[in-house]
């Protein structure tokens, strides 16, 4: 893992999401700022990307950052917008109102280099560097790369708080409809609770990615394909929750 050096002038950046993949609940885009010395004390305490670490050791770091003056940013994109549009595009359009709220947040001074670390994103990669120059007038470093999260302790970071926000909606869900595990479509747990639950009468839940090609199998009368009419009455799971 890299830890992104800085000095006195540099702004450094991170930024990734949490839950691409499963049938069930938002994804989440995070992006936060933090100083080398803050990063080397995180890696100190056990700072690595959050696929390596277990739950209770993400929250510990992410409550550690959190008191050590990191700023995060986050964005909930709900199943209906996956739903309806292309997934890379909508990660494209959080990075980049991420990064223009970080920047209103920081306010970096003309003098101050702005180094900006990505989890990649396929195909976007010159939308968003051309987007941070634009923001920033140049001032600016920029990275978009796979397995950025392991290679980069900002980007490690950003998992983590993506991943415990996810988890935090995903905890309040489970309360109310019962354990579907990690909602990914192999998790043996996942198909249980499926079986359990899929009526052909009975309307699609608010949480669940109805355009996934995976619900043909497990509750075909719930897929739609991909553009259609989603339910945007929905905001994300915590407003499903706190229904």
């Amino acid at each position: 893992m890299v830890v992104e050096m800085d000095s006195d002038n540099t702004v450094i950046i991170g930024i990734d999401e949490a839950g691409r993949g499963p049938l069930i609940g938002d994804m989440v885009v995070s992006g936060v700022v933090a100083r080398e010395s803050v990063l080397k004390e995180l890696i100190g305490k056990g700072l690595a990307d959050s696929k390596q670490l277990t739950p209770s050791d993400r929250y510990r770091i992410f409550l550690e950052a959190l008191s050590k003056g990191v700023v995060v940013v986050s964005i909930y994109i709900p199943p209906w917008r996956i739903d309806r549009e292309n997934l890379n595009d909508l990660e494209l359009k959080a990075m980049e109102n991420i990064l223009r709220i970080l920047v209103k947040i920081v306010k970096p001074q003309p003098n101050t280099q702005v180094k900006i670390y990505v989890d990649e994103v396929k195909g976007r990669s010159s939308l968003l560097d051309n987007y941070s120059k634009k923001l920033l007038k140049n001032q600016v470093e920029f990275k978009m790369e796979a397995k950025a999260d392991v290679l980069y302790s900002i980007v490690s970071l950003a998992s983590i708080f993506a991943k415990v926000f996810r988890d935090v909606n995903l905890n309040a869900l489970r309360k109310l409809v019962g354990d579907f595990g990690s909602g990914y479509p192999v998790d043996p747990q996942t198909i249980e609770w499926f079986k359990n639950t899929y009526r052909e009468n009975k309307p699609p839940p608010v949480f669940l990615r109805r355009s996934w090609s995976n619900l043909k199998n497990l509750a075909p009368k719930w897929y739609q394909e991909k553009g259609r009419e989603g339910k945007p009455g929905y905001k994300s799971l915590f407003d499903f929750a706190k229904r």
